[in-house]
């Protein structure tokens, strides 16, 4: 009688267990969680020697933590702040980018690649 009562209470607590695990996966599948992560250089297609490519926003935009608008912004460029280009992402229309000047500075990010002149 006790080993049943071990067993089910056991049996009970994986089954509460892998309740908890399928109530958290949505969670961790969505795009809330890459929204929060940075992606830095392995999301890189073709990547640029540093100087290649000195250039400016055509207007202002986000610098993002990845390639995409659901990744966060940190902050806005401003439109003809510079920046160098590092790298072409492996996903179409966006570029890794150091900013050279303004309130962005030292920062390095993903922009939109139709933005850059």
């Amino acid at each position: 009688m006790k080993l049943t009562q071990k067993l089910s209470r056991t049996t009970k607590l994986a089954a509460a267990g892998a309740t908890a695990a399928l109530l958290m996966v949505p969670a961790l599948a969505g795009t809330a969680q890459a929204s929060t992560t940075a992606v830095g250089a392995s999301a890189c297609g073709k990547t640029y020697p540093k100087g290649y490519w000195w250039t400016y926003p055509t207007e202002n935009v986000n610098l993002r933590s990845g390639p995409g608008t659901k990744y966060t912004s940190y902050g806005l460029i401003l439109k003809y702040e510079g920046v160098e280009v590092k790298c072409k992402a492996k996903v179409a229309g966006w570029m890794r980018v150091y900013v050279l000047n303004g309130q962005m500075k030292g920062r390095t990010g993903w922009v939109a690649s139709k933005y850059i002149d």
